[in-house]
């Protein structure tokens, strides 16, 4: 399934952006990772987990943003995910899978009870974070280079 099949299907909608307004939410993203950063020498794990999903969440949304979609509000980090996931593909498979473990987790530590969040897995979180930033920055990047030799 081609991430284009996510319009068909209603989960990604068109939303024209600013290039200024992608950059915003990759600066929102930047920031949540430099808290999380602030959060894990603090000892505050479980927070530092989140920040950095969420980094990696605006972080998706900017790339969807800089194509010009936005995903429908309901069911939107899955899609997020699965937009991700489609749009990179087997190459980044990885690092794709962290970010659906993440999920997966933050929204137990948001709706559940009885989890707990390692030092060591907040780390992992924090350093894939960072990765899967610089992934999406790459391709945002490079997409605004081939519009312009256009």
């Amino acid at each position: 399934m081609n991430w284009q099949k996510l319009l068909e299907n209603g989960e990604l909608q068109l939303k024209m952006m600013s290039q200024k307004e992608v950059d915003g939410v990759l600066a929102k993203a930047h920031k949540l990772l430099k808290a999380a950063s602030i959060l894990i020498k603090e000892d505050i794990d479980e927070s530092a987990f989140k920040e950095a999903y969420d980094a990696m969440t605006l972080a998706s949304r900017a790339l969807i943003f800089s194509l010009g979609y936005k995903p429908r509000t309901i069911g939107s980090h899955t899609i997020t995910i699965k937009f991700c996931e489609l749009y990179f593909g087997p190459e980044m498979k990885t690092l794709i899978a962290k970010f659906k473990r993440m999920k997966e987790k933050r929204n137990y530590l948001i709706y559940g009870a009885g989890i707990m969040i390692s030092k060591t897995e907040a780390l992992n979180a924090i350093s894939g974070a960072k990765d899967f930033l610089s992934m999406i920055e790459a391709e945002i990047f490079k997409k605004r280079k081939q519009k312009k030799l256009i």
